[in-house]
């Protein structure tokens, strides 16, 4: 007999201590997410906001760009676009917040509900990745020098800087209980210290020299 292996029953295997953590997120990739009804609620509802933050990125990014003499950026570069990129980005986060609040309901209290409450905050960021995550690269890949990492970790800094956004707007503290498939829980630490603490831009001009 085949067995169906769910999100959580990979869950309750990790914290049962069946499989590691590295297991736990190697197979999670495996594993085809749908989002309820809220969830997808949330997705819809930002859309607008995703998409005027890549318009922004793609002429803000032009602008700089134009400031090099070959026409590609460079970290000094990146700090004259970051000001309304991060503008827009807040902009999102705000909005995103409020509709998790209003459909998911503001952070639970207690530690159970914290976690299913996270679970669905992950699966939004898994669907927010899968929808522009290319479309990202697509617009760091006209811009970035042409090392392909380079690309990848701008569009990728970029990303996590939105997620980091929206789930301090939605009052998420304990992030180590955000389970996703396409995350960074490293990148997306520094990138929530970087918005709480306002240094947005180290954290994207650090990415180059990583």
């Amino acid at each position: 007999m085949n067995y169906i292996i769910t999100e959580e029953t990979l869950l309750l295997q990790k914290r049962a201590g069946i499989i590691t953590e590295s297991q736990y997120q190697e197979k999670l990739k495996e594993v085809d997410i749908n989002l309820d009804d809220k969830e997808q609620t949330v997705v819809d509802d930002v859309k607008d906001e995703m998409s005027d933050i890549l318009k922004t990125m793609d002429t803000e990014l032009a602008k700089a760009a134009k400031s090099t003499n070959e026409g590609l950026l460079t970290i000094a570069s990146i700090a004259i676009a970051l000001p309304a990129i991060m503008g827009l980005i807040a902009k999102f986060g705000k909005a995103a917040g409020n509709i998790v609040n209003k459909m998911l309901g503001k952070k639970p209290n207690d530690e159970a509900s914290y976690n299913q409450w996270m679970t669905k905050l992950g699966h939004i960021a898994d669907e927010l990745h899968h929808l522009y995550m290319a479309p990202l690269l697509a617009v760091t890949k006209k811009f970035v020098k042409d090392e392909e990492l380079e690309k990848k970790k701008m569009a990728n800094g970029i990303f996590h800087a939105i997620v980091a956004t929206f789930l301090i707007a939605s009052g998420a503290t304990a992030i180590k209980a955000l389970q996703s498939k396409n995350l960074s829980l490293a990148t997306l630490e520094s990138a929530l210290s970087a918005v709480k603490g306002g240094e947005l831009k180290d954290f994207f001009t650090g990415l180059f020299k990583s």
